[in-house]
């Protein structure tokens, strides 16, 4: 089984995608070309959003992993501090002072997580603010795919756009 990591799902992506595009129209139940067509939209349609989920999956896993370690570790990097920041205020929220950091916010929103390394990189990189932004948008389509798809689907974010923003995160963040 191949390693659950950004590189192979951006490969599979890939393979899945050209295996979908290759397939004979003898594979399709449908008696019209345009049916065929349709159907095989609607496949590569529905890979793209499996693909952008499990790569908005491993964000939010690494990123929420990098939050915990950076409360236990008390790093003294700009990131970490403002970790510390964001969890100190999230204890005082929900009257959990008395608790280690690590255990109070565990559950801390993750949309707050991205505010605040938004506002931490304010004068530092102001692209990397927008990535920001824009990621924690991503999170729409990813809770829609996640919890039923009951509301209008949001916009439906690229796996090759996820995997850029995971550089920069990987890069700017995740390997400080």
């Amino acid at each position: 089984m191949r390693e659950f990591a950004y590189n192979s799902l951006l490969q599979d992506y890939a393979l899945v995608q050209q295996g979908v595009k290759d397939l004979g129209d003898e594979y399709f139940d449908y008696p019209t070309s345009v049916e065929r067509d349709e159907h095989r939209t609607d496949l590569l349609e529905e890979i793209r959003k499996d693909y952008a989920f499990k790569l908005l999956t491993l964000l939010e896993a690494d990123l929420r992993e990098d939050f915990l370690n950076s409360l236990e570790s008390r790093k003294r990097d700009t990131v970490s501090r403002a970790y510390r920041d964001l969890c100190l205020e999230y204890r005082r929220e929900t009257r959990q002072i008395s608790k280690r950091a690590a255990q109070a916010c565990s559950r801390m929103p993750l949309d707050r997580i991205f505010d605040k390394l938004r506002d931490c990189f304010h004068s530092i990189d102001e692209e990397f603010r927008r990535i920001c932004s824009v990621v924690k948008g991503y999170f729409s389509f990813r809770n829609w795919y996640a919890h039923g798809r009951i509301r209008a689907m949001p916009v439906v974010p690229d796996p090759e756009d996820i995997y850029d923003a995971y550089e920069q995160f990987r890069e700017k963040v995740l390997d400080r």
